[in-house]
């Protein structure tokens, strides 16, 4: 029984015009035969009654297809398309003349994109034989798209019923933001491959700092014997201490923070084009976006970024969280809205320590651009992606003030 009312379900819900017209006629031929018994009327409500019956059987035998979809690769950038591959093998006894298969597009994550839609006809596919098409997935939006699962129009051979048969399970796209190519990130991210020396003086590293008296203790494998010579008393080096640059970029998730969402969409653009320059310049990376808090690989933190949404978070916890997840941090960089609360920056700065060099964006697409970089040396506000280069480095080269 519970098969027999999900197929009558289906077949209610997949019922196409010349099948309602067929189930019509044999309604009315039904009436007509049994109130005026007509004969003839009784044979066309019972030829119908078969047709649907038949039509009813063949639509529900299985597809008897097998399909793969595949995105190569799972990402992309917002704007660009994504390349899809569906491979379709024919288990039938029977070829399938050039398929119709239709792959629709969900956002996952946004609704207000739309439900669209991409077809792609394949050749004849013959008993047991593979077939392979690509197709482009457009991606407008950054965010997670799911793609699929895809499927053909299955209809019995009369026509009176049609669904969309799934043929595949379904894939995701990562659209990742946009991105722009910056040149540097000023101070604290000189390129050194014996580290970046640091404010603080040490007994023992790379980068000679000085000369400086001995005093007990001192380890005697750091004399330095001709200046002793000369001076007549023992005299040692001292050292900066060095380390490998690591960059923690902290994107201000909080809602209050900017004016308009697509705001925060031109932050995690600029997000992102830091952290390609980062990975150009061979960096250590940590980021934290919210729920993101990661360290590693750049195109792991891009992925991060499609996952990012707006939501009520605390941009000094998040600066917390980041100073314990990268304690050897060289450089900070926080990229927050327009309506950020700048009186929250000294807490920020104050979760690292007194040697991590300091860098701020605002995301205000509403701002006035002439007056960029007014809210202090180390805070750049940025209107649109496309000026973030020339600000950047107009900022490095002290233009920017």
């Amino acid at each position: 029984m519970p098969d027999l009312r999900r197929l009558a379900r289906l077949a209610l819900a997949s019922i196409t015009p010349a099948g309602r017209a067929v189930i019509v006629l044999g309604v009315v031929s039904t009436v007509i035969a049994s109130q005026a018994g007509y004969e003839e009327f009784h044979l066309i409500s019972v030829m119908c009654g078969l047709l649907v019956l038949v039509a009813l059987l063949l639509f529900a035998l299985p597809t008897r297809v097998r399909a793969r979809l595949e995105l190569r690769p799972a990402h992309t950038v917002a704007g660009e398309t994504g390349l899809g591959e569906l491979r379709v093998t024919n288990l039938r006894l029977t070829p399938l003349y050039h398929p119709l298969v239709s792959v629709p597009l969900d956002a996952a994550r946004d609704d207000r994109r739309g439900a669209q839609r991409v077809h792609v006809r394949m050749p004849v596919l013959r008993r047991n034989q593979t077939e392979v098409e690509q197709f482009e997935v457009p991606a407008v939006r950054r965010g997670v798209l799911r793609v699929g699962p895809a499927g053909a129009r299955r209809t019995d051979p009369l026509g009176f019923f049609q669904r969309q048969a799934a043929w595949s399970e379904s894939a995701e796209l990562l659209v990742r933001p946009r991105m722009v190519s910056v040149e540097g990130l000023g101070p604290g991210s000189v390129k050194d491959l014996e580290g970046t020396p640091s404010d603080q003086v040490s007994m023992s590293d790379l980068a000679f700092h000085a000369l400086r008296e001995y005093v007990r203790g001192d380890d005697l494998r750091h004399v330095h014997w001709r200046s002793s010579a000369r001076a007549g008393r023992l005299y040692v080096r001292q050292y900066h201490d060095t380390r490998r640059s690591h960059v923690v970029v902290l994107v201000d998730d909080t809602r209050a923070a900017y004016a308009d969402p697509e705001d925060f969409e031109l932050a995690l653009q600029i997000a992102a084009s830091v952290v390609m320059r980062v990975a150009l310049d061979e960096f250590d990376l940590s980021l934290v976006c919210g729920p993101q808090q990661l360290s590693g690989a750049a195109h792991h933190v891009l992925d991060a970024f499609c996952f990012s949404e707006l939501a009520a978070g605390d941009l000094v916890v998040a600066a917390r969280t980041a100073a314990h997840l990268a304690p050897d941090a060289s450089q900070l960089i926080v990229v927050s809205g327009g309506q950020l609360d700048t009186g929250l920056l000294p807490e920020v700065r104050a979760a690292f320590a007194d040697d991590v060099r300091f860098l701020g964006f605002r995301a205000d697409r509403q701002a006035d651009p002439d007056a960029v970089g007014a809210q202090g040396p180390q805070l750049v506000t940025v209107t649109e992606l496309e000026r973030l280069p020339g600000l950047l480095a107009g900022h490095v080269r002290g233009i920017v003030q």
